[in-house]
């Protein structure tokens, strides 16, 4: 039973089975598609389109002759006839190459140091949901050898926490979930990183792990069931020292690995680690720190005491959710200009042609459209610009359909499709931004504090490194402050795991730090909802908060 698959211009073909879904025969075959909802049906990344063949769809059976098109979810789908074909797009593919952040501030990081040819080396390893970065170093100097990042494996199970937590319904899918980060994510960056080092792996006596409360407990092969109910507990919180050959790693044996604490159920151990890279303690005064992301975190510090809490913002930020959303790698647009006249200019990662717009893009887009005019506040488009300037399109969706912006004509793309960018998705970031923003103002309110009253602003996480600050400012996500009051930390979780090896009192200092916080739980607050409700204009239904910000009538 040939299956057979057009990808682009390239045609590939399998042995199909009656059983498996087409997600999982393409799995099998190492063709590792989008499954953001972890194999529900109901994200959509897993889109492709039937060609001939009979396959049950849904609990229906259909029968396609040659020629056909029917669009199906292959996680939902399976192929009954000796043979059949089906179509998958670029965008349904699970990305390989990604802009993944692994630069921070530490003490001797990236200073020029020797080390020893035969002294013990460590890793540092930050583990995100989305993507998982490690640096090699010498931890009696602190300089770093080398460097490896790639997307977290796990996505080929599930895309965000909450399908991880869904997946992980029984202890051998934990084992699934945990040989992924570990086996197929970690040991690959450790054999990459040494190998461009030039040493053994077993070189590496220690290694240091942060990460949300859910990467931490999967890496540690703990359930994580609980963290996804109320009341949000985690089996624990500060994890001791374990041996790397009782987690499979290919380092040194019998070598240490510390996994850094985390705080509660949502505020995991790369907040911890923000914490305590960004020096919220130790410099004093008043500060606020945010990680933007699908759950954006903000910590609030004043006079030794912590404040957390967690929004869920939702992927929209990874691009997840837009027609042609994609995360940050090469062929998504990263930047966007324009000027009266409409005349779209786009940086491109990787300079090629593009095939999809990423967060920082996408941010670009709704500031400059607004400012113009081309965008108002509900996020709604002026229709006849876009059809004056001759960028106007229509995108069918799953119900209907939405105005859109031509962003790149199919002539100029990567695959010979427009890039757009919908109403629908305005709406999708729109609802991000409120969450993150909604949840900062709320936690202050709680402290009788105003938003401009911070004089400390850190921005910790790779999202953070790529936006443009004053373009986040118009659309509201960030607050209208001066932007030397920003400061820009970069991968906090990493250099938290790098502080713990390299100076002895981090651990405990983040072990301190993690008993600290006053976790707040925004649902339970009552201005949340109201905050929400009005950051979901541009920039804010008060706009007195963002006196910068020219409003369009």
């Amino acid at each position: 039973m040939p299956l057979h698959i057009q990808l682009g211009s390239r045609r590939v073909s399998i042995a199909a089975e009656a059983h498996p879904t087409l997600a999982q025969l393409l799995e099998r075959a190492g063709l590792h598609l989008n499954l953001r909802c972890g194999g529900e049906g109901i994200c959509g990344g897993c889109r492709l389109q039937l060609a001939e063949g009979t396959f049950h769809v849904d609990g229906v059976t259909l029968t396609l002759p040659a020629g056909s098109r029917h669009e199906a979810f292959a996680c939902q789908t399976r192929v009954l006839s000796a043979d059949g074909e089906i179509i998958v797009p670029a965008g349904s593919l699970l990305e390989t190459g990604g802009q993944i952040v692994s630069e921070f501030h530490a003490p001797n990081a990236n200073s020029a140091q020797t080390t020893s040819a035969t002294a013990p080396l460590a890793a540092a390893v930050d583990i995100g949901t989305t993507t998982v970065a490690l640096v090699l170093l010498d931890p009696a100097t602190g300089h770093i050898l080398a460097r490896a990042s790639q997307y977290n494996q796990q996505i080929r199970k599930a895309d965000d926490v909450a399908s991880r937590i869904s997946f992980c319904r029984t202890e051998a899918e934990v084992r699934v979930m945990q040989e992924l980060v570990i086996g197929q994510t970690i040991n690959p960056l450790l054999a990459e990183a040494c190998a461009a080092a030039g040493v053994q792996t077993g070189r590496v006596e220690r290694l240091a792990v942060a990460g949300n409360t859910v990467m931490e407990h999967l890496f540690l092969g703990l359930p994580v069931e609980s963290i996804g109910r109320l009341p949000f507990n985690a089996v624990r919180h500060i994890h001791p020292p374990c041996e790397a050959a009782t987690l499979g790693l290919a380092m040194r044996p019998r070598g240490s690995v510390d996994v850094v604490p985390s705080v509660a159920g949502y505020i995991g151990g790369d907040i911890v680690a923000d914490i305590h890279a960004a020096h919220l303690l130790s410099r004093g005064g008043e500060s606020v720190l945010v990680d933007v992301g699908t759950n954006s975190e903000i910590v609030y510090a004043q006079g030794g005491r912590l404040l957390a809490c967690a929004t869920a913002a939702g992927p929209a930020f990874e691009g997840a959710g837009l027609l042609h959303g994609r995360r940050a790698s090469p062929g998504a647009i990263e930047h966007v200009r324009c000027d009266t006249k409409l005349d779209f200019q786009c940086d491109v990662i990787g300079g090629g042609k593009a095939d999809g717009i990423c967060g920082s893009g996408i941010i670009d887009f709704l500031a400059v459209g607004f400012r113009c005019g081309l965008i108002n506040a509900h996020g709604r488009f002026d229709i006849e610009r876009l059809q004056h300037a001759g960028c106007y399109a229509q995108s069918p969706l799953a119900r209907g359909s939405s105005h859109a912006c031509v962003l790149v004509p199919a002539a100029a793309s990567a695959n010979g499709q427009a890039v757009v960018v919908t109403e629908r998705d305005i709406e999708q970031v729109l609802k991000a931004k409120a969450a993150t923003y909604a949840g900062l103002k709320t936690l202050l309110t709680l402290q009788g504090r105003n938003v401009r009253d911070i004089p400390r602003f850190v921005l910790a996480g790779g999202f953070a490194r790529h936006i443009d600050l004053a373009n986040a400012i118009t659309l509201g996500l960030l607050p209208d402050l001066p932007l030397e009051r920003f400061e820009v930390l970069g991968n906090g979780s990493l250099a938290g795991a790098y502080l713990a090896l390299t100076d002895a009192a981090a651990l405990l200092a983040m072990e301190h730090i993690s008993r600290l916080p006053q976790a707040i739980e925004l649902n339970r607050t009552q201005d949340f909802e109201d905050n929400f409700i009005d950051a979901l204009l541009i920039p804010n239904l008060n706009t007195e908060e963002f006196p910068s910000v020219e409003i369009h009538s």
